[in-house]
């Protein structure tokens, strides 16, 4: 049997209801319904599911599992829940991108500075410790904390993203240990793309925070007697830590401080580069230049939709920022990437999944969020229009996605460019007016977000038939307000 099919059994025998007058309100044929019943087939859409959801007068939360259940049913347990993560990042991505509590502004002392060596137990002690350390850490002008922990505590995330925050001096380098199994925790997680949930705040502060990666079998190593598996280190302390963050060792003699320090050194050649952040329009743009698409397989996901494409070559003399330093060089930079990724999108077209509030957002703002408001003056809204006119007729219809309501929050945006080789995701930085463009290198999540977008069901998006329609009709009521 089915989860789904498991689920209606039990609801058939706790309702005492006859499959054959339910099967006749759904509109299914007897005998399909008990195949249904067997777990032997599946019905092809949700809305027989719908139909038996309302004839067994489910309550609420029995049919939104009873509908979670076809679902597992239909795309396989581990594809369903790490879809789910992947959506509940875009549809919460603000909560991930900020840091949520600012600590207080120094904290009190607590370290003897005659101990060389001390043990610590509790939770409270250790992340009174915690903050002391770092805090002190991010103070000094070559300020650097390494890490060698997982990103499974919510408090120490909070308090390196509260102490990164807005300090371009301080350099971190973290190590985590990903999963090296596709298969769904416990939990329901994709542990991989819990990582990157947490880390997420890290990188929108405006402190060098660089991630890297190497692959373990977590699921299975949780029981596991390790001492203290976890390092933080930094100029002055070492902070060893058990795995559930309940104990630990500070060591503070420059002999342990050296050791450790080579120690992390040798661990840093042995694992990958998570992602690189970029953060000025040069770098992104070379970055771009190297963006290989996959025919029919590659995915643009933002609510107002790549224009880049479309640009005419004269918007940039035209809005591009008198003042910019270095405004010569930079139009001739975006130019050539327009010419590039025109001339690439038309030998491998991609698909565009964008919403009518994200077109209805660049016309009332004149802002393409891919570009710094730093470097540009908002468009006018005659050249909006035209803009978004010359995006419908270069691009391909069947490469439109339009959807019928928001991913996300349009105004806290997460932005992605994906296919199962290479992408990156890019978001607004805690610094107003800065972007943050990541390029993600990971297998498991190239593959997580590739295939969310592969596989977003048809019923979120406006059938490719009435999109040009939809779409035009939207601009001429546009044009006419304008006018």
């Amino acid at each position: 049997m089915s989860i789904f099919s498991d689920i209606l059994s039990r609801h058939i025998a706790a309702k005492s209801v006859k499959p054959n007058d339910m099967a006749q309100y759904c509109g299914l044929e007897r005998s399909f319904m008990y195949k249904i019943i067997k777990g032997s087939r599946i019905p092809a859409s949700a809305e027989p599911v719908l139909g038996m959801a309302e004839y067994l007068r489910l309550t609420p939360q029995e049919k939104e599992d009873f509908v979670e259940a076809y679902k597992i049913s239909t795309e396989g347990y581990d594809n369903y829940f790490r879809r789910k993560a992947v959506l509940e990042l875009f549809e919460n991505f603000e909560k991930y991108s900020e840091p949520e509590h600012l600590l207080p502004p120094q904290p009190l002392p607590c370290l003897s500075d005659s101990t060389d060596t001390i043990a610590v137990t509790g939770k409270n002690e250790i992340r009174h410790l915690l903050f002391h350390i770092l805090f002190l850490e991010s103070r000094r002008q070559d300020a650097h904390i390494r890490l060698l922990i997982q990103p499974d505590s919510p408090f120490l995330t909070e308090l390196l993203a509260s102490i990164a925050y807005r300090n371009p001096t301080l350099k971190m380098d973290h190590i985590i240990c990903f999963n090296n199994s596709e298969k769904i925790g416990p939990d329901k997680q994709n542990y991989n793309l819990f990582c990157l949930k947490q880390i997420l705040p890290l990188y929108s502060c405006a402190c060098l925070y660089n991630v890297y990666y190497y692959y373990g079998t977590l699921l299975d190593s949780t029981g596991e007697l390790l001492l203290f598996p976890y390092l933080i280190l930094t100029s002055t302390h070492v902070f060893l830590l058990a795995r559930d963050m309940q104990s630990g060792i500070i060591i503070k003699t420059p002999e342990m401080l050296s050791f450790f320090r080579e120690l992390y050194e040798g661990y840093l050649k042995k694992v990958s580069s998570l992602a690189v952040r970029m953060e000025d329009v040069a770098s992104q743009i070379q970055y771009f230049r190297n963006l290989t698409p996959v025919p029919d397989h590659t995915f643009s996901l933002q609510m107002i939709p790549c224009l880049t494409y479309s640009i005419p070559d004269h918007f940039l003399e035209r809005y591009i920022l008198k003042e910019l330093p270095n405004r010569d060089a930079t139009i001739d930079l975006v130019t050539s990437h327009i010419h590039r990724i025109r001339k690439t999108l038309e030998e491998s077209p991609l698909y565009f999944i964008f919403s009518l509030d994200g077109i209805r957002r660049f016309l009332k703002t004149g802002r393409i969020p891919e570009y710094p408001e730093s470097i540009y003056r908002a468009i006018e809204p005659s050249d909006r229009i035209l803009l978004v006119k010359r995006f419908l007729r270069l691009c391909p219809g069947k490469y439109l996605k339009l959807l019928r309501k928001n991913i996300g929050n349009i105004d806290n945006e997460l932005f992605m460019y994906i296919n199962q080789r290479c992408g990156y995701l890019m978001f607004p930085s805690a610094e107003s007016g800065q972007l943050i463009c990541l390029d993600i290198t990971e297998p498991s999540l190239l593959f997580a977000f590739s295939d969310f977008c592969e596989n977003l069901d048809d019923d979120l998006f406006y059938p490719e038939d009435e999109v040009f329609g939809i779409l035009s009709k939207f601009l001429t009521e546009e044009v006419s307000r304008i006018e």
